[in-house]
């Protein structure tokens, strides 16, 4: 893929996405916007990350999966503590805040917010 692949790639994502964690090399989370710039720079690093983009792949574990989904969740969630985010076919309502903790608690509610985030973030890494 060449840098202006992985340019076309970060400028599908939308702007709400692009400072959100999402591949991990050596231990550490990059967000696309940073993938960008290793990219253009023709780092190392950059290199790896953008070996991670050309095969659809975050770098991950499954567990490593779930917790950078979950730190995006909370990154997302935390902008909103109080707005009322998902209601239940049983008309109960939950706050941002209240989702943060089914998440935490690993409910079986927050462990399909972290279910879903991972697959929104497969779907991310895979824009072309």
């Amino acid at each position: 893929m060449s840098k202006e692949l992985v340019a076309r790639w970060f400028n599908k994502i939308s702007e709400a996405e692009k400072d959100l964690p999402l591949l991990l090399s050596d231990g550490y989370a990059y967000t696309p916007r940073m993938t960008y710039t290793e990219v253009m720079n023709e780092s190392a690093l950059g290199t790896k990350l953008q070996a991670l983009i050309e095969s659809g792949r975050f770098g991950t574990s499954t567990l490593e999966e779930q917790a950078i989904a979950k730190v995006r969740l909370q990154q997302i969630l935390a902008s909103k503590p109080d707005k009322p985010m998902f209601a239940t076919l049983s008309n109960k309502v939950f706050t941002a805040r209240e989702l943060m903790q089914e998440i935490e608690s690993g409910t079986e509610l927050g462990s399909q917010w972290v279910t879903n985030e991972i697959f929104h973030m497969t779907n991310i890494v895979r824009v072309r």
